[in-house]
């Protein structure tokens, strides 16, 4: 079992800091299942308070998934490495560093809206934590065409973590 965290619950984005495990499921704009994939994520202070670290790795086979699913260029860039470093300045944070763009915002104690932009799309979620060790993450998947064209959200993408350290190791990948 996990001790009582060291987290300032006051310090904007303190709770999200540790190691991670979960798993993504990804529904059409229908609502329908189209799979789910497994993933471990570290976040941790770079800076305390200024500077975070993302990191997320899915595992498994996915790269066959996405190959043989009729929509898999569109979601090509969400199922990879995602790493990134984000600038954070009170309630609010930027990626400073990555392929992502990233914007976040904390809209009340445990709770988080995001915007990262990927070359193929928009995904929008909202981040809820359920207590401090167990984190809901939803939204939207928006692509991009080539000529940067949107029609609305394809996808909704729906994970589940819940963290397994407060402390990230530095060989954690």
């Amino acid at each position: 079992m996990i001790s009582p965290t060291p987290f300032d619950y006051a310090r904007p984005f303190d709770i999200m800091i540790g190691m991670w495990t979960g798993h993504s499921i990804v529904y059409d704009n229908k609502g329908e299942y189209l799979y789910t994939g497994p993933s471990i994520l570290t976040i941790d202070w770079k800076e305390p308070g200024k500077v975070m670290h993302y990191r997320q790795e899915d595992l498994g086979s996915l790269d066959q998934l996405i190959q043989e699913h009729e929509h898999g260029k569109a979601l090509e860039d969400l199922f990879v490495l995602r790493e990134f470093e984000l600038q954070v300045d009170g309630k609010s944070c930027q990626s400073i560093t990555g392929a992502v763009k990233v914007h976040g915002v904390e809209s009340s104690p445990g709770t988080y809206l995001f915007h990262l932009n990927f070359p193929t799309g928009d995904y929008y979620n909202n981040q809820y934590f359920l207590n401090p060790n167990q984190r809901r993450i939803i939204g939207p998947f928006v692509p991009r065409d080539e000529e940067g064209k949107t029609n609305g959200f394809q996808f909704v993408v729906s994970q589940t973590f819940e963290r397994i350290s407060y402390d990230v190791p530095k060989d954690a990948f």
